[in-house]
C-alpha cells in the first residue's frame, strides 16, 4: 500500500514539475535554472503555509469560538502547526525532485517524516474526540470507571495509530513487515494468554460500564456479600460491607453472576416489621399505638403511608405486621430503631405485654 500511494505521489509531482517547468520554460539542464525554480517552489510552499495559518487563525477560529462545543476548537489547534510543516514539507519535495529522482532517499525521507506527522496528528484528534466523549459520559454516569476505561481506549488507539504509520514508513524504504508481524502476532497471543484474567476484567469492565447494573453509591449484595458501592474500576468494585470493611472483587466475577440491586428502580425500599404481644391483648388498640409511632418517625415516609395488619396466632403471642417506606436504605436501620424504641415504651405505658417464649413441661409420677 505505501508503495502504491509513493509510486502515485511520484507521478503526481513529476506531472506538476513538469508543468511548471514548461510554463516558465525552464529545463532540467540548467542548474540555474533550476536553482530559481527552487527557491520559486519553496517561497510558494511557504507563503502557502503561513497563508493557511493566517485564514486558520484570523477566520476560523472565530467561526469555532462562536459554537457551543469546544472540540472543534481543540481539533483546529491541533492540526493548525503541523498542516503549516506539512505544506512546508510538501514544497520541500516537490523542490528537491528537480535535482534528485523521486525514488531517493530525500524523497523518501520527507515521505516519511509526512507520515510521521499525520500519524501524529490524526492520534492527537482521536484522543481529543474520544476525551470529548468521556467528558459527556461522566455527566450522565455516577462511575469512575468512564474515567478510566477513555484513556486507557485512547492511549490504545494512538499506540495503534502510531504503530500503523511506523508500518506504512517501513513498507516505504523496502523493509519487509510480514515477518515483523507475525512475530508480533505470536508475542501479542503469548501475553494475551498470560494475561487472560486482566484482559477478561477489562472487558467486563466495559460491560458494566455500558449496561450499568449499579453506579456509584448503590447498596447491592453479590454473593454473600452485601454493601454499599465504592468505586467502579476497570478491572475491580469496591463496596463497603455492613461491618465497614472494603471487598474489592473483580469485574469478570460480578458479571458471572446474580446481583441485587436494592437501589433500583428507585432509592425507596419497603421495609416489614414484626411485633408480639401477649394473648389477651386489644388488636385494634395494638394497631393504633404502632401506627401512631411509625408516623412520629422522621424516617419514614408519608407516602405511601405505614400500615399495620393482625398477621398471626403464635405460640406465645399474637404478631402485628408493620409496613412502612424511607428514602433510601441508609435510612432503614434508623427507622428500625427509632420505631421499636418507641413503640417499647408506648407498651410499657399502655401495659400491654411483650410475652417470653412460654413453654409447658409435664412431669409423670412414677408408682
Amino acid at each position: 500500500m505505501a508503495n502504491e500511494t509513493s509510486n502515485i505521489t511520484e507521478s503526481y509531482v513529476n506531472c506538476l514539475i513538469n508543468d511548471v517547468m514548461s510554463q516558465f520554460n525552464i529545463g532540467t539542464s540548467s542548474l540555474e535554472n533550476n536553482l530559481i525554480l527552487f527557491a520559486l517552489i519553496i517561497t510558494a510552499s511557504l507563503i502557502t503555509a503561513i497563508l493557511i495559518q493566517y485564514i486558520l487563525t484570523r477566520y476560523v477560529k472565530k467561526i469555532t469560538s462562536m459554537t457551543q462545543s469546544s472540540l472543534d476548537d481543540k481539533i483546529l489547534h491541533s492540526i493548525n502547526k503541523p498542516l503549516y510543516y506539512i505544506i512546508l514539507l510538501l514544497g520541500f519535495q516537490i523542490a528537491f525532485t528537480i535535482f534528485f529522482q523521486p525514488t531517493d532517499i530525500v524523497f523518501k525521507l520527507i515521505t516519511a517524516i509526512l507520515i510521521a506527522i499525520i500519524s501524529l496528528v490524526l492520534a492527537d484528534i482521536i484522543g481529543i474526540i474520544l476525551n470529548d466523549f468521556g467528558k459527556k459520559l461522566a455527566k450522565q454516569t455516577e462511575t469512575t470507571l468512564d474515567d478510566e476505561a477513555i484513556p486507557f481506549l485512547s492511549k490504545l488507539i494512538r499506540f495503534i495509530t502510531y504503530f500503523m504509520g511506523f508500518m506504512i514508513i517501513l513498507d516505504l524504504f523496502g523493509i519487509e513487515i510480514t515477518p515483523l508481524v507475525a512475530s508480533l502476532g505470536i508475542a501479542g497471543f503469548a501475553i494475551g494468554f498470560a494475561s487472560k484474567d486482566t484482559i477478561s476484567n477489562l472487558l467486563a469492565g466495559f460491560f458494566i460500564l455500558m449496561d450499568r447494573p449499579f453506579v456509584k453509591g448503590d447498596r447491592i449484595a453479590i454473593g454473600d456479600n452485601l454493601g454499599e458501592v465504592i468505586d467502579i474500576g476497570l478491572r475491580t468494585t469496591r463496596i463497603q460491607t455492613l461491618d465497614h470493611t472494603y471487598v474489592i472483587i473483580p469485574n469478570s466475577e460480578i458479571v458471572s453472576q446474580d446481583v441485587t440491586n436494592y437501589a433500583l428502580p428507585s432509592m425507596q425500599i419497603k421495609v416489614r416489621l414484626t411485633f408480639g404481644v401477649a394473648y389477651g391483648s386489644k388488636p385494634n388498640e395494638v394497631k393504633k399505638i404502632i401506627t401512631e409511632e411509625a408516623n412520629k418517625s422522621s424516617y419514614i415516609m408519608d407516602e405511601p403511608a405505614p400500615t399495620v395488619y393482625f398477621r398471626e396466632f403464635a405460640d406465645s403471642s399474637i404478631n402485628f405486621l408493620l409496613i412502612f417506606w424511607v428514602n433510601t436504605f441508609k435510612d432503614k436501620m434508623k427507622a428500625i430503631d427509632d420505631i421499636n424504641t418507641n413503640v417499647y415504651a408506648r407498651f410499657a405505658q399502655e401495659n400491654i405485654e411483650i410475652p417470653y417464649p412460654c413453654r409447658t413441661v409435664y412431669l409423670e409420677k412414677s408408682d
